[in-house]
């Protein structure tokens, strides 16, 4: 049977479990605005019975703590991290299109439009009198700030691009830092729970870095528990191990020996396992914002672009995103048309200034190589002497005869790229950049509005509620100060057998 004092052993389980229980709702509270910090509860169980061999078979030992374990769930975990990942992807992509896009709008308001339509205007004045050295020196002017805002263009374009070469090679660095981390925590934790402990705050520390990571690139994780008590965590990015356990693989960027298109900027970084396996930078699983910044940075819309200006299909070797590349491409592609197209009249055999020297193309490559938007600027012989601009087929007419500026004002109307005019087909560059910027502005806000929606959801069960803590806190007190309360009736009991009852 139990003992006589078995009273007083009962109601110190109940002090020692209960103040247990108040110090855990003491640690949810002093970490209710801490950001990632996972709720705790004390699990209750009453404590094995003894047999008493007696009549009513066994006796109540108390009340003990079982745990004092996390509160979450997984499925809400594996389900707000998949939105980050599509979120970090749209992010991106959002904030370096409205760099594009602001460039461009430029253009549209006071750049191209502008230059465009002042080279024409230049020109309708050139035809009026063909002869005028100062109106000339306009036509000659204004196809020069032409040059000017492509060229602008251009290296704004390339500028953008070094300046996410440089965010990829940060996002790949903290991935290394988050991956060192984690292997190094999963260590941390399995030195404490295989002795029978909990470390829950190692894991909400463990959980943070993951949410970090996966907004930065989707991940693959496991967890599975070995027979001592240790947990062996496996992170995975496109079917590769990035944290086995205690080890981890690290990720490098290195300088591309080629230029993947030929308007890329230099130095542009490949990914790589530093072991030199191929990390796969294009996968189509791949997301997280360093997907959005490799679409931004080299997103060609499935065609490279060659030093020729010519664009071809290379089987696996391309991303269907229109990036950077592409928009380069556009541009260069309308400026070696535009050029080509103005330079066929001036060059025509009969072209001729008013005084009968033969004509001179207007635009030529500023440096060595193909013209394109970055490389092109208005030729030097006119730009030394304005009297070397043809106006004419026909010398012999007189300075008054304007045949061939009246064949470049033909070609302002005239569908000379993709069965477009000039102007049509800059203009629909600028629509396809509205709509992915449209379209990263909506997957962009669609996501943030999951992640705020998933985040509540996961709160709601992790989450410190400060009125359901408060609850618990008096709750645990009163249970605290009733078993306080029976270990001073046992008291009672005791002296009155004792120190009453033993003579």
């Amino acid at each position: 049977m139990a003992s006589t004092f078995f009273g007083l052993t009962i109601a110190y389980s109940g002090l020692q479990t209960y103040q247990i229980a108040t110090n855990t709702t003491a640690h949810n509270i002093s970490n209710i605005r801490t950001e990632g910090y996972t709720r705790q509860v004390t699990t209750l169980n009453a404590a094995e019975s003894l047999r008493s061999y007696a009549d009513y078979g066994t006796v109540g030992t108390g009340v003990e703590a079982v745990s004092v374990s996390q509160i979450r769930d997984a499925y809400l975990d594996d389900k707000y991290r998949d939105n980050l990942s599509n979120y970090g992807e749209y992010l991106s992509k959002y904030n370096y299109m409205v760099q594009i896009e602001d460039y461009y709008n430029e253009i549209n308001a006071e750049g191209f439009t502008a230059e465009y339509n002042n080279f024409y205007n230049a020109l309708e004045e050139l035809e009026k009198d063909p002869n005028n050295v100062t109106i000339k020196n306009q036509v000659i002017n204004c196809a020069q700030s032409l040059c000017d805002y492509f060229n602008n263009i251009s290296v704004s374009l390339t500028n953008i691009q070094t300046d996410v070469n440089e965010e990829i090679k940060n996002k790949v660095d903290r991935i290394n830092t988050i991956a060192t981390n984690l292997a190094s925590l999963n260590k941390q934790i399995n030195n404490i729970e295989v002795r029978g402990g909990e470390a829950s705050d190692l894991r909400d520390k463990r959980s943070t870095l993951l949410d970090e990571l996966s907004q930065i690139v989707n991940i693959d994780i496991s967890e599975t528990r070995g027979q001592n008590g240790t947990t062996h965590m496996n992170i995975r990015i496109n079917g590769q191990d990035l944290v086995d356990g205690y080890n981890f693989n690290q990720l490098v960027t290195t300088p591309k020996e080629t230029r993947r298109n030929a308007s890329d900027a230099t130095d542009l970084y490949e990914i790589s396992w530093e072991g030199g396996m191929d990390f796969d930078e294009y996968s189509h699983s791949l997301k997280g914002e360093l997907k959005g910044l490799l679409d931004i940075r080299d997103g060609c819309n499935l065609s490279i672009e060659t030093k020729s200006g010519v664009t071809e299909t290379v089987a696996g070797y391309n991303t269907s995103y229109k990036g950077i590349p592409h928009y380069q491409a556009q541009m260069n592609k309308f400026i070696a048309t535009f050029v080509d197209t103005i330079n066929n009249v001036f060059t025509k055999p009969n072209a001729t200034n008013s005084d009968g020297e033969p004509g001179v193309e207007m635009f030529v490559a500023k440096y060595a190589g193909d013209i394109s938007a970055l490389n092109v600027a208005v030729n030097e012989v006119l730009l030394t002497d304005h009297n070397r601009l043809a106006t004419t087929y026909d010398a012999s007419k007189g300075e008054s005869d304007a045949s061939l500026v009246s064949d470049l004002l033909d070609l302002k109307n005239e569908k000379i790229i993709n069965n477009t005019t000039a102007s049509d087909f800059l203009q629909s560059v600028m629509s396809e950049i509205g709509i992915d910027v449209y379209r990263a502005k909506t997957f962009d806000t669609t996501y943030s509005t999951m992640k705020a929606s998933i985040q509540n959801q996961r709160l709601s069960v992790m989450g410190v509620d400060e009125d359901e803590e408060g609850m618990d806190l008096m709750k645990f007190q009163s249970a605290y100060e009733l078993c306080g309360k029976m270990l001073s009736v046992m008291t009672e009991m005791y002296n009155k057998l004792i120190n009453e009852m033993g003579v």
